[in-house]
């Protein structure tokens, strides 16, 4: 398995060396990015959009912890493609939906690039797990609102979460489908969007999920998706600190490289030993998960990871003279990025509040009381 993980992630490195520029973003700050199709395709040739899915439904049968590696190298390049909102997400709640007669199709359009689905699950600010929705099922049309749809703008389908007679289900919606209104935002280096249902129908005829599969399928998309931010917020972190590492040895000041001053130098050495502990965080959350109890470890690793990136963009910033946030180096790019996959999916201080709320329940159930 480590050397299929290595072997990802020499493959990822290699493509985004010789297929994406980062220098080509400059200039753009506030912009909604649409995903590049062609790249898309591209990366659905090399098998990278399928690996959460499983072989039943025609996907590899890798995992998660394949698509992390993936995601890990995407933040240190700070590619813009959404792969943990339109291909870890999606593949996992895909997964949960085998038997549906609607999955095979959606995980071969998704694993071959050929359609971008997107997950609207969110209603409310500050909203951390999959409960009853608002937007309503009725007689094959859906009526509601959304909020941070990662991808819309690029979208052809969205599972959407709803409430039906069933309970809470899970439905396909066309991106461009008639009484569906968007409005975009720029968000770290893509784009996040309100949507509004009115009276929307659905594809397939009948909902992917219902009840409590659906549930359990949300909750399955939001825990692989935290795990995957993390790795990539590591990895901005990480490539962060590459390119401050090259720039302090050619920065001089009073006649010597900054690199060679003791405090840049313990800066640096902190900023190394913390992206390593990002890193084991996430590792140990994909491990629990595959144990059947992370969600405790996955907030932890998301606000461990969070943190450190949004720490590392602001150390860059500085040892860069504070030329971060302006667009004469891209140390700004990785720091945007960073501050959007901050608050996505749970701030580190929402995480660490459900972190103990966790905790506290597992301790009064040994106890029994």
């Amino acid at each position: 398995m480590e050397d299929i993980t290595e072997m990802l992630r020499d493959s990822a490195a290699g493509f985004l060396a010789g297929r994406y520029d980062l220098a080509k973003l400059r200039g753009q700050i506030g912009q909604p990015r649409v995903l590049d199709r062609a790249l898309w395709r591209e990366m659905g040739a090399l098998g990278w959009l399928g690996l959460g899915l499983p072989e039943p439904i025609g996907g590899s049968g890798m995992g998660l912890r394949e698509a992390s590696v993936l995601a890990e190298q995407f933040g240190r390049s700070a590619f813009v493609a959404p792969y943990v909102a339109t291909s870890v997400m999606p593949s996992a709640l895909l997964a949960h939906a085998a038997s549906s007669p609607q999955a095979a199709d959606l995980a071969a359009s998704l694993q071959n690039g050929d359609k971008v689905l997107s997950l609207a699950w969110q209603e409310q600010i500050d909203e951390l797990d999959a409960g009853l929705p608002s937007a309503r099922l009725t007689a094959g049309r859906i009526s509601g609102r959304k909020i941070f749809v990662p991808a819309a703008d690029s979208a052809d389908l969205l599972l959407v979460s709803v409430v039906a007679d069933g309970g809470v289900a899970v439905v396909v919606v066309a991106a461009d489908a008639e009484g569906l209104t968007r409005n975009d935002q720029a968000a770290g280096l893509g784009t996040a969007s309100t949507l509004e249902f009115s009276n929307v129908p659905i594809l397939g005829g009948a909902a992917l999920l219902v009840g409590a599969p659906a549930l359990a399928a949300l909750q399955a998309a939001l825990d692989a998706g935290r795990v995957a931010l993390a790795a990539q917020l590591q990895g901005l972190a990480a490539g962060l600190l590459d390119r401050t590492l090259d720039y302090v040895k050619v920065r001089v000041q009073f006649a010597r490289p900054i690199g060679s001053f003791q405090a840049i130098q313990h800066r640096c050495v902190d900023l190394f030993i913390a992206i390593q502990l990002a890193g084991a965080s996430w590792r140990h959350a994909l491990n629990q998960l595959e144990r059947g109890d992370g969600i405790a470890a996955v907030s932890a690793a998301k606000a461990r990871c969070a943190d450190v990136a949004q720490r590392c963009g602001r150390e860059a910033i500085q040892m860069h003279g504070a030329m971060g946030f302006t667009e004469e180096v891209d140390v700004g790019l990785y720091v945007r990025a960073a501050l959007h996959g901050y608050g996505w999916l749970g701030s580190p201080l929402h995480h660490r509040r459900r972190f103990l709320r966790l905790q506290n329940a597992a301790q009064l159930e040994i106890f029994n009381v």
